[in-house]
């Protein structure tokens, strides 16, 4: 037997075997790495975000419809009429002030949990998601402190303090018409950036 060549035999069997062994762990190790991970808390988080989400966009629309009966009774000059709704939408408005606290909790969990989130790119979709949604808050808080100044300016219109045709309602509904619509727009942005990430992770 030549013993040189069952030596080097010897030593390829066992190269071989390292070098498999080591595709072995490099392929495990790298599906560790690699795979995907999202907390409870995160989803729990995302649910109830996406729940009182959508609660605020549907107060927001029928705020609208109520905003163009608002312009109608002040065109025609009926500022007692526009004044009451107004404070009742004032009340209407209180609600989604509560939800937006609700929406603010479950951002904060979400944004303390994405962290732990695997991949990276993942995290990063999560992330744009939760700033969608604080955007969405800004514009709600920018839209009640408008109701407020409508209320303000139909009380001076019904007391006399200002011209009959002063435009500062008209102007005031219209400015809330455009923050109404963006905090539809940026709840749709959520959901888009949640979608991706569902895709993402396959979920």
């Amino acid at each position: 037997m030549n013993f040189s060549s069952f030596k080097l035999r010897r030593e390829a069997k066992t190269g071989i075997v390292l070098a498999l062994a080591i595709v072995v762990l490099y392929a495990v190790g790298y599906f560790f790495v690699t795979k995907s991970f999202v907390p409870d808390r995160f989803i729990e988080a995302r649910q109830q975000g996406a729940a009182v989400g959508k609660e605020i966009v549907v107060m927001t629309e029928e705020s609208l419809a109520t905003l163009d009966l608002i312009a109608k009774e002040d065109k025609n000059f009926r500022f007692q009429r526009a004044l009451d709704i107004v404070q009742s939408e004032l009340e209407h408005s209180k609600k989604a002030r509560v939800k937006a606290i609700e929406l603010t909790q479950a951002l904060d969990d979400m944004a303390r949990s994405a962290a732990e989130i695997k991949p990276t790119k993942a995290r990063n979709l999560a992330m744009d998601a939760v700033r969608q949604e604080v955007g969405l808050i800004t514009r709600l808080i920018v839209y009640n402190d408008l109701l407020n100044t409508l209320l303000q300016t139909l009380e001076f219109k019904f007391s006399g303090d200002i011209r009959y045709d002063a435009e500062d309602v008209q102007l005031t509904i219209k400015n809330m018409n455009t923050e109404a619509r963006e905090v539809n727009n940026l709840n749709n942005l959520f959901n888009e950036k949640m979608r991706e990430f569902d895709s993402l992770l396959n979920l």
